[in-house]
This record gives structure tokens, C-alpha cells and sequence, in this order.
């Protein structure tokens, strides 16, 4: 059995292993329809795919941490927030107190 750092060490390479693949795809893929938008003509519709892979690339990269600065921005991209959250409402004691989902007493009202 891996340590449990090496096995988030793993994770990590393997997710950049697909990011990067990701990357190859998107750019074969837009120069696959720019070629074709070459040869067909009309309006340059290409920028359509372009931008979408490029929104999804870009979301992709800020979830792996490989743009920094903008996950300072917008820190709910990083893989850890949703666990620092967690951890932050467990160890904050006015949630639990002031929580208004009780459940229902069964029996006597």
C-alpha cells in the first residue's frame, strides 16, 4: 500500500497528466476547424469553439492550482476550499447552536 503522499503526489501528477493531454486535444481541435473554416469561408466561426475551449481549459488549470494568482481571486476554485469550509463551519459553535434544520420530535409535540 502507497504512503498517503505519495498517493495525493499520484493524483496530482495524474491530473496534470490530463490537463496538458486536455491542452494537445482543444489546440488539434481548433486548428482542425480553422483549417476547415479556410476552406469553407464564410464567417470566422472557429472563435466560437476557441473561446469555449479555452473557457473550459482555463477553468480546468484554476481547479489544479496552475494559475495562482487567480485562484487568490477566486478561491473557490481551489481543490482544498470545499474542505476548508468543512472544517471551518465544524469548528465555528454558533452554527451548530443557531442551526434552524432541527429535525422534528417524534412523539409528544
Amino acid at each position: 500500500m502507497l504512503p498517503e503522499n505519495e498517493m495525493h503526489i499520484r493524483e496530482r501528477v495524474k491530473a496534470l497528466k490530463e490537463f496538458y493531454t486536455n491542452l494537445v486535444v482543444y489546440g488539434v481541435i481548433c486548428i482542425a476547424c480553422i483549417i476547415i473554416w479556410m476552406s469553407t469561408g464564410g464567417g470566422f466561426w472557429p472563435i466560437w469553439v476557441i473561446f469555449a475551449l479555452g473557457i473550459s481549459a482555463v477553468i480546468q488549470g484554476l481547479r489544479l492550482g496552475i494559475f495562482p494568482m487567480i485562484a487568490d481571486v477566486l478561491p473557490f476554485l481551489k481543490p482544498e476550499w470545499e474542505e476548508e469550509q468543512v472544517k471551518s463551519l465544524l469548528d465555528d459553535p454558533t452554527i451548530i447552536e443557531t442551526s434552524s434544520h432541527k429535525k422534528p420530535s417524534k412523539g409528544k409535540e
